[in-house]
């Protein structure tokens, strides 16, 4: 008796491990399609196409803007499911003193490579925004997930003495505007469009951050 109940455990376990292997696919298949063909031009069906899968697993894994989402979140933050940038955050050296250039350093290298890697997908999302209204209101939602994030990362900073502590309202300011610098929009106005060397906008980015986060100290 108790070996039928430990069968229909391991039984149920792997169902969900292949359920979930399914959805992964699926999201990276509508990711690599979302970013060659656009938002409007990827269906449904060629999604189940290219991820050789029926109709029904797809529209099981959701909407066609809840596939472009998680595809995004996907290439950027390598979790379809939540996209932090505290998840993308180095771990702390304990035997490594503090210092804000290295510490910005450090982040700026962990996410301009995953912002460059996603710049299709990006695009796709920018453009569906535009048509769709759920994807206009889950790109808010990001925008401001986004922001208390890096609020969070700013008062770790003040916390360590690394920067002058600010009111609430100077951090969500101070939040955005540290958003705007490290983002796809940047990253496409300055490598893409401009023709900087990634390595130029990296040091860029970095540097602009410290100014930034240096402004005010006393």
């Amino acid at each position: 008796m108790s070996e039928k109940r430990h069968s229909r455990k391991y039984d149920s376990t792997g169902r969900q491990e292949q359920a979930a292997r399914t959805r992964a696919h699926v999201i990276a298949v509508a990711g690599r399609l979302f970013a060659a063909k656009g938002y409007a031009a990827t269906s449904m069906r060629a999604v189940a196409a290219g991820a050789e899968v029926s109709l029904e697993t797809v529209v099981s894994t959701g909407r066609k803007a809840d596939l472009l989402l998680a595809a995004f979140a996907a290439q950027f933050a390598g979790d379809p499911d939540a996209l932090s940038l505290r998840s993308l955050s180095p771990p702390a050296d304990p035997t490594r003193p503090l210092v804000l250039d290295a510490v910005v350093g450090d982040l700026v290298g962990q996410i301009v490579p995953r912002v460059a890697d996603s710049m299709g997908i990006w695009r796709a999302l920018r453009v569906a925004a535009e048509q769709d209204a759920a994807v206009a209101a889950a790109r808010r939602d990001q925008a401001r997930h986004r922001r208390a994030d890096i609020v969070t990362h700013i008062r770790a900073l003040e916390q360590a003495g690394l920067v002058a502590r600010r009111t609430p309202a100077e951090r969500r300011a101070l939040a955005d505007s540290l958003g705007l610098v490290l983002s796809h929009d940047s990253y496409d106005q300055l490598v893409v469009v401009c023709g900087w060397r990634p390595a130029a906008y990296r040091r860029w980015c970095a540097a602009t951050l410290v100014a930034l986060l240096r402004a005010g100290w006393r």
